[in-house]
């Protein structure tokens, strides 16, 4: 899917490269060069994407790496209260014999 997607994104840059070949003069600080006005577009776009992800790829990581802490924490706690649930009802097993036994003796006494 994302070959496909990634396909169409650049046919679609190369033709709007192609249908904007004026002549634009770029001019930053000393550097200067003269390329066609879609290449040039382009290259703005791809470097406001770059910055952009430099900007946002600390925060998706550290996201990341919190949502991994909390599930390995979740199955923790999962295990912990599957741990707990066996407990209990092994309690409770134990508990319904005792009051078998309480009253099987008790009936035996009457």
């Amino acid at each position: 899917m994302w070959m496909v997607l990634s396909f169409i994104i650049g046919a679609l840059a190369v033709l709007f490269a192609v249908e904007n070949n004026a002549p634009a003069k770029v001019t930053f600080l000393s550097w200067e060069f003269q390329q066609s006005l879609g290449v040039v577009l382009l290259i703005g776009f791809l470097a406001g994407f770059v910055a952009a992800l430099i900007v946002y790829l600390p925060t998706h990581l550290r996201n990341r790496w919190r949502i991994r802490r909390h599930e390995k924490r979740i199955a923790e706690v999962e295990a912990d209260l599957a741990a707990e649930r066996g407990k209990r009802a092994q309690l409770e097993i134990e508990r319904a014999e005792s009051m078998r036994a309480q009253a099987g003796h008790s009936s035996a006494e009457h």
